[in-house]
């Protein structure tokens, strides 16, 4: 487990241990419009930055906000 994984366990209310790349608001109840952005903000202020409202919309999924993050440097 990362970082990363237990802080999307705890928005999404997961155990840390579920939290795979697919899991995105069309395959899992939890993740909400509401815990979509309580997300986007957890990981902005865990990792420092702000995310566009293109790049907000652009996350489908736990891999595109992982990739978001790569991109950044931010996780490997």
């Amino acid at each position: 487990m990362t970082a990363f994984d237990d802080l999307v366990a705890s928005v999404l209310d997961l155990p840390a241990g579920d939290v795979h790349d697919d899991i995105g608001p069309a395959t899992h109840e939890a993740w909400t419009s509401l815990r979509h952005l309580q997300l986007i903000t957890a990981v902005e202020s865990t990792y420092g930055f702000e995310f566009s409202r293109d790049e907000i919309r652009a996350v489908r999924s736990v891999g595109d906000l992982r990739e978001a993050l790569r991109s950044r440097g931010a996780v490997r």
